[in-house]
């Protein structure tokens, strides 16, 4: 157990900035990921087990905002969060027992064409809301290999998440937002559950990366549903983020 309090203060200052970049657009992990293995030293695997408790402690907190703003319809939205759910739970059981750096590699490749994607045409990503009727048959797969993803490595799920929603789905990314912190908290209370039990969760760090995460997770939800143009700066943070996933995967 380390000694220095500045571990614990750093740590839950990452997470403060992961838990509003996680909110707006996704993979704010990347900086709670790093500050574990890279500067506390944490095995890779605690590291993703400890941050899913920080993560599931911001959904609590936050998803009401989302609520409250009528941002999320259950009766609407019910089956790909519960695909996304199916999907994580299988991606969790793999995190455990299948080694992930072949699936990781291939994934570099999905990010960038993604990157493409969301800068080819803006304004889709701002328009209101109109789901596509789209069939159970495609949205039961999809997001079930986006949940699939999330649960195995969780690192930018929340990217690939808006991507789908916004360009497979009608949603704009405000709304696609929502559904995405549902979906994610759907799968991740499993999570913190399994890793729990089998004990890969420093707990220590979990609960002072929570208050940090909570904390970024009420002003990413509120900057969300409150400010005029919240889908312009989240889809500026979105590119951001895609660009800076893919130069790290291809070249660090």
């Amino acid at each position: 157990m380390p000694d220095d309090i500045y571990l614990y203060l750093l740590a839950a200052f990452g997470s403060l900035l992961a838990g509003f970049i996680n909110t707006l657009a996704g993979s704010g992990s990347v900086i709670t990921l790093s500050i574990l293995m890279y500067v506390v030293g944490l095995p890779a695997k605690i590291a993703s087990a400890t941050i899913r408790f920080s993560i599931l402690a911001m959904l609590g907190f936050t998803l009401p905002h989302y609520q409250r703003a009528g941002k999320i319809d259950w009766k609407r939205d019910w089956l790909m969060v519960a695909s996304t759910a199916v999907g994580g739970i299988f991606g969790i059981f793999l995190l455990i027992y299948v080694d992930n750096a072949v699936f990781k590699d291939s994934m570099k490749y999905v990010f960038l064409a993604l990157l493409f994607v969301v800068l080819f045409d803006s304004k889709r990503w701002l328009k209101e809301t109109d789901p596509s009727a789209l069939s159970p048959w495609i949205v039961v797969p999809l997001f079930f290999v986006v949940g699939l993803y999330g649960g195995f490595i969780q690192m930018g799920v929340g990217l690939l998440f808006l991507v789908v929603t916004v360009l497979g789905a009608g949603y704009n990314i405000i709304d696609a937002g929502g559904i995405k912190l549902a979906a994610i908290a759907s799968y991740t209370i499993f999570a913190v559950l399994l890793f729990a039990y089998s004990g890969l969760i420093r707990w220590d760090f979990a609960l002072a990366m929570s208050v940090g995460e909570i904390a970024g997770g009420q002003l990413g939800a509120h900057f969300a549903v409150k400010h005029p143009k919240a889908g312009l700066w989240a889809h500026r943070m979105l590119v951001v983020l895609l660009i800076s996933v893919v130069v790290r995967a291809f070249f660090f």
